[in-house]
């Protein structure tokens, strides 16, 4: 066995939490062709996604050593931005006196739109989003975001000055991101998160993004941990958060 020590400075400790169950999950389970609906488009959690994220919190909060986390980095679209405040967010937003709102309230829509109580960001690290951890890109309509000025109203407290376009411009309909394309993203988004300066970092992404980003990792680790790595969850977050370490060479 060989053993190198790396100066702490030099690592992270990065928490993958894949978002809570979406309407066009539902839907997707039931007939894979809704998948290609714009019924779905940039869907957001069910009620029983919010649930997942909740849990999730709860699951952190009553940990023996409680997580510390220094920031949360988001893909845009609207699913994961719903599970970070979930997972992230304890306090129900009521007046300005608690400053911007983290996400704003929002009504029930039959299908569509579960309803929930504005939150504040008391106790939240801060949020980024981030174009790098989207879901595979192309054709299925879920996975299209919307226009930059729609979250920037919704969720007023999440820093997007990293989205560089008002409309989508990465998605199309008429074509689906390759696989290698998915990693290469992956690596990318990695290589970025290692030029933070934050030390613990939650990263709120999606199941084909997380599955091909430590794709790029399993092939250094032990047998065991790479029959792991590649495998997530439904909705992994229920689950305890999965860490890895890097090591900026």
């Amino acid at each position: 066995m060989t053993l190198t020590a790396v100066p702490l400075r030099h690592s992270k400790v990065i928490y993958l939490i894949r978002h809570g169950q979406g309407f066009h999950n539902v839907a997707g389970h039931k007939d894979s062709s809704q998948y290609l609906s714009y019924d779905w488009e940039d869907a957001h959690l069910t009620e029983y996604g919010w649930q997942q994220a909740e849990a999730l919190n709860k699951h952190i909060a009553n940990l023996p050593n409680r997580l510390q986390v220094d920031l949360v980095i988001s893909s845009p679209l609207t699913r994961t931005l719903e599970t970070a405040t979930g997972v992230f967010a304890s306090e129900v937003w009521t007046n300005e006196s608690q400053g911007v709102p983290l996400m704003r309230e929002q009504p029930a829509k039959q299908e569509h739109q579960a309803a929930h109580s504005a939150m504040s960001t008391a106790g939240c690290p801060p949020f980024v989003a981030h174009e790098l951890c989207r879901e595979h890109l192309g054709r299925h309509p879920c996975d299209k975001r919307r226009n930059l000025s729609h979250y920037k109203q919704h969720f007023p407290a999440v820093d997007f000055s990293l989205i560089e376009t008002e409309e989508d411009e990465l998605w199309g309909p008429d074509f689906r991101e390759e696989k290698d394309h998915i990693k290469a993203r992956g690596l990318r988004f990695m290589q970025w998160v290692m030029t933070r300066p934050e030390s613990r970092i939650a990263v709120v992404s999606h199941s084909s993004f997380l599955f091909f980003t430590m794709a790029n990792f399993g092939l250094h680790a032990s047998t065991d941990v790479q029959v792991q790595t590649p495998s997530l969850p439904p909705f992994s977050s229920t689950h305890t958060a999965a860490m890895c370490q890097l090591v900026d060479q």
